[in-house]
């Protein structure tokens, strides 16, 4: 694929100074598409063209309502874009959602713009220069300082070819979004279509989406797959990070998806309540913002209610910014990085924002230095004490892969920040599977398998060992099973543990057979050879011998071991003589068409009973195969 210029310019501006109809004279598409926008003459929700450069690529125009009661549409519009288009009107100037809508660009980390003064034949010369110094003042402490003006009028076209010529000098400016991350795209717009179902709409964050992948919609954890792809009304095999895609999602109703929700690769995000942040209040705020005040939070294309906290303090000062927890009473999807816009509850209007550095902290108190300790790791670039917090957060071994998703860093980033932690002795490999486990986790998990089969022998001195299933469910449980092979593994080369085929074993364990056990095991061996081909069971044995049948099963089990007895069933032991006798018989009695369980029964001189678990156990130990109802020698 030719290397395309993928990104987002999106419009600002206060109502009914133009926007539309800017984006109109630039892409020859009206982008009102409502009937009710059509009959007020005003835009109401948000609006997308293809924008054609000089070499062929298109680009998506966003344009956003400019009404103060449509923000929380326009801020649906304005994430993830890349240069903003201001709009004011030569005739009005700088308006209040001029500057609410600056704010939210600001707060969002939008770092490039272009400001078009609309309605320039309108107005002369003296008031072009006036409204332009405005501007130029209104931008003044933003990141967006500094940048290019130019007036234009959608009546005469004037100024139209220079704004596309500015337009297209800065999107080659912008910072392309990272395809190589994992594919995320909030959700903004939601229909469907006779005869294709449901489609959704967004703009690729990150990654890409290829047709037939499979996704997970959140925050609902339902996956899905993207039958098809839409950029800019052309069907595609692929889209990539920065460009307006639409993706036909078969198998689920409209009902089942809403503006807010998010498409990303199943496992890598994990919906949160709760999160911490860098937060901003504005100066323009007109209070200080009290810990637990209620708000809304705006990130991606959701918007949702919640509660903030200060860390250490109990409010935050207009033109401050500090830590701070978010209490959200609804689910939001986000990563660490993540831009985020915050609204006062009532009356509504944008009161700051800031940047997520945990999505998934732990409740903090008003006071936790621990706490402030874990932010500042997390929030200003110390890599290897973010990756030790993450690791034993994680309290299980985990991949490099999840690692990267959990710290939103650079897959190289931390695997060096890995190294550090290696070479501090930090973080322990478990092997050589990619998985690593923080020091206190992994010590801790020792001590646990050792103790648990510390309490076995001690239960059980004659076993073998613990079957590995058993001390996996019962001490490894939240761990993925690979992750406990690997740890026990690790264990037996230290030699710890002693691993054999499906038992585990602390290292130097031996069966320790007392006298009075060893007199007990004779007299089961004796009373099993003294009915060669109908020995008595495990349960006749016990009521016999008044011993439980645990107790006989472990001394039945060393007998196995040291070839005193064969185990034919759980329930039935014969002494080895006994068992070539039966195969001897079988052999002699079974003809070219095979044997019947009664034919063996006969041959034998023994009963059901035992006839059939020995003929199951000839057929374990490949003397027999089965076909049908009889059995034939292999």
């Amino acid at each position: 694929m030719k290397n395309e210029r993928r990104l987002i310019i999106g419009t600002a501006g206060h109502i009914d100074h133009g926007k539309t109809v800017l984006v109109k004279a630039l892409t020859g598409r009206d982008t009102d598409r409502l009937a009710e926008e059509k009959e007020r003459g005003i835009s109401i929700d948000l609006g997308f063209a293809p924008f054609e450069l000089s070499d062929g690529s298109q680009v998506g125009i966003v344009d956003v309502p400019g009404h103060e009661n449509f923000v929380r549409n326009m801020l649906a519009g304005a994430t993830g874009v890349d240069l903003a288009l201001l709009v004011v009107a030569a005739d009005d100037g700088v308006m209040p959602q001029t500057r609410e809508h600056l704010a939210i660009l600001d707060l969002l980390g939008v770092t490039r713009a272009v400001v078009g003064i609309t309605k320039s034949d309108l107005v002369d010369e003296e008031m072009l220069s006036l409204v332009e110094d405005e501007v130029n003042e209104l931008l003044l402490e933003t990141a967006l300082e500094g940048s290019p003006v130019v007036a234009v009028s959608a009546v005469t076209g004037a100024g139209i070819e220079e704004l596309k010529a500015i337009l297209e000098r800065e999107s080659a400016a912008v910072r392309f979004k990272d395809e190589a991350a994992p594919a995320r795209l909030p959700i903004d717009r939601v229909f469907s279509l006779r005869g294709i179902g449901t489609v959704v709409t967004g703009t690729l964050w990150s990654g890409s989406i290829h047709g037939s992948e499979q996704l997970e919609l959140l925050p609902a954890g339902r996956e899905v797959r993207a039958r098809a792809l839409e950029v800019h009304d052309s069907e595609r095999q692929a889209a990539y990070a920065g460009e307006r895609v639409a993706v036909n999602l078969p198998g689920i109703t409209r009902n089942d998806v809403s503006r807010g929700d998010v498409l990303t690769v199943p496992g890598y995000l994990e919906p949160t309540y709760m999160l911490d942040a860098r937060v901003r209040l504005l100066k323009s705020s007109s209070r200080p913002l009290r810990r637990g005040v209620r708000l809304r939070f705006h990130h991606g294309t959701r918007e949702v209610l919640g509660r903030i906290y200060p860390m250490g303090a109990e409010r935050i000062e207009p033109g401050s910014e500090v830590p701070a927890q978010l209490r959200l009473e609804s689910l939001v999807v986000c990563a660490p990085g993540d831009r985020f816009v915050l609204r006062s509850y009532s009356p509504v209007t944008t009161i700051g924002g800031g940047k997520v550095v945990d999505p998934h902290p732990r409740k903090h108190k008003v006071e936790d230095p621990e706490a402030l300790e874990e932010f500042d790791a997390l929030g200003e670039g110390d890599y290897a004490r973010s990756i030790s917090i993450y690791l034993a957060r994680a309290g299980a071994p985990v991949t490099t892969q999840r690692l990267v998703f959990d710290s939103g860093l650079p897959p190289a980033t931390v695997e060096a920040a890995l190294e550090e932690l290696k070479s501090a002795g930090s973080a322990v490999p478990l092997g050589d599977r990619g998985l690593f486990i923080d020091r206190g986790c992994y010590a801790d998990a020792v001590e646990s398998v050792t103790a648990a089969l510390e309490r076995f022998h001690a239960s059980r001195p004659l076993a073998d060992g613990m079957e590995k299933e058993t001390l996996k469910k019962q001490v490894l449980a939240s761990w993925d099973g690979r992750a406990a092979d690997a740890l026990l593994d690790m264990m037996s080369r230290g030699e710890s543990l002693e691993i054999e085929g499906k038992v585990v074993r602390l290292s130097g364990s031996s069966k320790k057979v007392t006298d009075a056990q060893a007199s007990l095991m004779d007299e089961l061996v004796s009373r099993i050879e003294a009915s060669p081909l109908a020995p008595p069971g495990l349960s006749e044995l016990s009521g016999a011998l008044g011993q439980a049948k645990p107790a006989l099963a472990e001394l039945l089990a060393v007998a196995e071991k040291d070839g005193r007895l064969i185990r034919v069933s759980p329930e039935l032991f014969f002494a080895p003589a006994a068992v070539a006798e039966a195969e001897a018989r079988l052999r002699e009695a079974t003809g070219e068409q095979g044997i019947t369980v009664s034919d063996f029964k006969n041959a034998v001189g023994t009963s059901r009973k035992y006839a059939l678990p020995l003929l199951e156990y000839f057929d374990r130990t490949r003397v027999t195969v089965r076909v049908g109802d009889v059995r034939k020698i292999r």
